[in-house]
């Protein structure tokens, strides 16, 4: 596929390993403090303390390049993530959670946007689709296997299941210590930001429109479900199983990416997203969820797969970190506004409304195919 197959393969099997605590974390927080009585706006309010992490880090990682090699940054937030989850394993879901959802954010922030410039950065232009078809089916698939396989066996609260989290984050240090990366931003002048916001809007948009739907599914979708009569491990097997499979979708969407039209494969999985989050609210209670919940899912995740390719073919060098970095940030923008508005009118006017809220994230995408034209013009590094 491409000349540092095997140095890529390793970045993304050290990055699917930690994200299993990572997929267990979001719905174990959300669950826990259900439990315990609390508010879906309080609930959407530790989402966004998450989430000012991912801001922070976003604004922090394209000065910190320049003065500390990524793959030290890599390891150092591994180790933050591990206290976190000790944190949350050795107290109960009181308001220290949201320190602890703070550290998480950080750390998620740095692996994840260092690890998917590293992929950009070896990855070539005819195979960067499939490369990230491949991430994100290891992505998906660690993400979900937490949840849908542990969670129902140690429950949602105590020590338990958080300890089970200590052991994919430490196989994570160990496959990322053996990460040979060529450091292409140490030292160098950082790219501003706003200038490599504002070179490529319609890339972007399709990243915010992700974002803001992975926020609502993740926070509330569990929720959704268990009023519609399911038990927490139902509800977290049916999410998870809506996680997990869309793996069959990425590959094929990257392929089309490639090999067809980028401009159509967005076009195609931003109209079935929306269409797919409308009839969730009424499958729900039918067997057709297990379908509907695939295709949402795995067709939302398309728009971000190809706009992140578009990402890579844009940016080089110093660029491509400054763009990791505002996306960072769009993920970051997302938690901290996303949650806590959803939440708060989900308990004003109830949570059927979440599959409209979903809806509504493609359609900006939707605006911007009609009026506008991706670049794909590549900047020098």
């Amino acid at each position: 596929m491409t000349r540092n197959n095997r140095l890529i393969f390793l970045i993304i099997a050290a990055m699917g390993v930690g994200n299993i605590a990572f997929g267990m974390m979001t719905q174990l927080v959300p669950l826990a403090m259900n439990a315990e009585g609390d508010s879906k706006f309080l609930i959407g309010g530790n989402v966004m303390a998450g989430q000012v992490g991912v801001m922070l880090a976003g604004f922090s990682l394209v000065r910190l390049r320049q003065h500390f090699k990524s793959h030290s940054l890599v390891m150092a937030s591994v180790v933050l993530a591990l206290i976190a989850y000790l944190g949350f394993a050795t107290t109960s879901p009181l308001y220290s959670w949201f320190l602890f959802r703070f550290l998480v954010g950080i750390a998620g922030a740095a692996i994840y946007t260092t690890g998917e410039s590293w992929l950009q950065a070896n990855s070539d232009n005819q195979s960067r689709g499939r490369v990230m078809g491949i991430y994100m089916t290891s992505q998906t698939v660690s993400f979900a296997l937490g949840p849908f396989f542990i969670i129902p066996v140690t429950g949602v609260t105590g020590w338990l299941p958080w300890s089970v989290c200590f052991l994919p984050v430490l196989v994570a240090l160990l496959l990322e210590s053996r990460v040979k990366i060529v450091e292409v931003a140490t030292g160098q002048k950082a790219a501003p930001l706003w200038s490599t916001l504002t070179g490529a809007k319609f890339i972007f948009t399709c990243v915010i429109a992700v974002t803001f739907f992975e926020a609502f599914m993740l926070t509330f979708f569990s929720l959704f479900a268990k009023e519609h009569g399911y038990t927490d491990g139902s509800a977290s097997q049916l999410l998870s199983f809506g996680i997990a499979m869309p793996m069959v979708l990425f590959f094929p969407i990257g392929w089309l990416a490639d090999h067809w039209s980028r401009r159509g494969t967005l076009l195609a999985c931003a109209l079935i997203s929306l269409i797919s989050a409308l009839l969730l609210g009424w499958v729900i209670d039918d067997r057709l969820v297990w379908l509907v919940i695939v295709i949402l899912r795995g067709c939302a995740f398309g728009v971000y797969l190809v706009a992140y390719a578009l990402l890579g073919e844009r940016y080089k060098g110093t660029d491509m970190v400054a763009a990791a970095s505002i996306n960072s940030l769009l993920w970051g923008i997302s938690g901290v506004i996303g949650p806590p508005v959803a939440g708060w009118a989900f308990d004003r006017f109830g949570i059927w409304l979440l599959p409209w809220f979903m809806a509504a994230c493609f359609l900006p995408v939707l605006a911007g195919l009609a009026f506008a034209r991706p670049s794909r013009r590549p900047i020098a590094a």
